[in-house]
């Protein structure tokens, strides 16, 4: 299966500003992104956060799945091979900056499957809402100790554990511990769960 690379964000970015005759300046007027960060993003020095991607792409008038996407698929018989690097791996931030969710998962499947490097720092906390009826998170912890929430249980995980949980109502993963945590987490939807 022929699979599409990465997304060049940076270089999306700079050649919609260019068609738009904006400046680094206008833009980052504009979007509340540093003309500095948004330098360095262009040139692929850095890989923005969803929320800088989505201020971005609202000053820019155009739908995030827009600049996410990459080429069109290859129909050819090339064997498929792609490297995301660290610094492309688009990751969300907690606004305390004590978790952090790095997405592992293709932009295209966030429907069906995600899957992310989770970490979270002593007295992080990553609420959730129910996710839509049927979705079930599978969380491995790699490091650190961490306890997962779902309705009204609380479980404690060690490393090495894999908690399988019902996702579909509102639940919190916690670090109580004195150090940080990492784990790597799936999230499937309901066609999806087992």
């Amino acid at each position: 299966m022929t699979r599409n690379a990465p997304p060049d964000i940076g270089q999306k970015i700079k050649t919609l500003r260019a068609n738009r005759k904006l400046t680094l300046e206008q833009l980052a007027k504009s979007s509340g992104v540093s003309k500095s960060m948004l330098s360095q993003i262009e040139r692929g020095m850095t890989n923005p956060t969803l929320a800088t991607v989505w201020s971005l792409t609202q000053s820019l008038e155009i739908d995030i799945a827009d600049l996410l996407s990459g080429p069109q698929k290859d129909n050819s018989n090339a064997t498929f091979f792609s490297i995301t690097k660290h610094h492309q791996t688009p990751e969300i931030q907690s606004a305390d900056g004590k978790c952090i969710l790095r997405i592992l998962g293709p932009i295209e499947q966030v429907s069906e499957t995600e899957w992310y490097d989770l970490i979270l720092e002593p007295g992080g906390i990553l609420e959730s809402e129910g996710h839509s009826r049927g979705t079930v998170e599978h969380l491995t912890l790699l490091e650190g100790q961490l306890s997962i929430k779902n309705d009204a249980v609380a479980h404690e995980i060690q490393p090495g554990d894999t908690a399988r949980y019902q996702a579909d109502v509102p639940h919190f993963i916690e670090n109580k511990g004195e150090s940080s945590a990492r784990a790597l987490m799936v999230v499937l939807s309901p066609k999806y769960s087992l």
